[in-house]
């Protein structure tokens, strides 16, 4: 996860530096493309990773958010996100 957040990082500062040199078609590239699909998929990891510590492997909320170094309320939100992307991928793969 760390990996992510550091590359989303890079990506940030090569799309201000695109804007600053007015390279548009680079900072549009990466404002409108890379950088969304890398938050997108840090925020599924976050997400996977709170479900997997306290539903798979038990921990208490307030173990899971030490683990994670994140507030509890953090912890919850990402719980909730995580355990509606879970139904709805399940669901999309039930059969009919």
């Amino acid at each position: 996860m760390q990996s992510l957040r550091g590359e989303l990082e890079q990506l940030r500062r090569e799309a201000e530096q695109a804007e600053r040199n007015y390279d548009l078609d680079l900072a549009a590239e990466l404002r409108l493309g890379k950088i969304p699909d890398l938050e997108r998929r840090l925020e599924a990891e976050e997400q996977r990773l709170a479900v997997a510590l306290v539903l798979v492997e038990g921990m208490s909320y307030k173990e899971a958010a030490a683990v994670l170094e994140i507030p509890i309320g953090t912890l919850t939100s990402r719980l909730a996100r995580g355990r509606s992307a879970l139904a709805t991928a399940l669901s999309e793969e039930a059969p009919a």
